[in-house]
């Protein structure tokens, strides 16, 4: 049986996964890759919340959910889609496979909103795969 694989998602730079905005705490939450495959993020009593979204609304925050690749989660101000949260765990992590955690569950939800955007900027991926606002340098390679 396969243990439980945790991963940090938040402002700081010891993050596994970084999202440069001020409205994200330096460790915002945890994601957990659950011995049976299912995805569990954990809400690191961060200042301004997490959500999930449902139909491009906020739910009532979660301190802690189950979670499928097809959802979006509010860190602070930041939409995130879950799947783009696994790409980049796969692209930093490479020797960590994402691939059974990113098919979709059945029945599948509806389309997510596309890209999210922070403070009129929109959000990219680094070639090292952090996640960074477009057209500034990357907190993690400078790039």
């Amino acid at each position: 049986m396969q243990k439980e694989r945790k991963f940090t998602i938040g402002r700081s730079r010891e993050c596994d996964i970084v999202i440069a905005d001020e409205s994200v705490s330096r460790k915002h939450a945890e994601l957990i890759f659950m011995p049976d495959g299912k995805l569990f993020l954990i809400d690191c009593n961060s200042l301004n919340g997490t959500s999930l979204i449902s139909n491009g609304n906020s739910s009532a925050a979660i301190h802690q959910e189950f979670l499928s690749p097809t959802d979006v989660v509010r860190f602070g101000k930041v939409n995130m889609p879950i799947k783009e949260i696994l790409e980049g765990i796969h692209l930093k992590f490479k020797s960590f496979n994402t691939q059974a955690a990113m098919q979709p569950p059945l029945p599948e939800k509806p389309p997510q909103p596309q890209k999210p955007w922070v403070r009129g900027g929109r959000l990219v991926r680094c070639g090292c795969g952090a996640v960074k606002p477009e057209g500034r340098k990357c907190q993690e390679c400078g790039e």
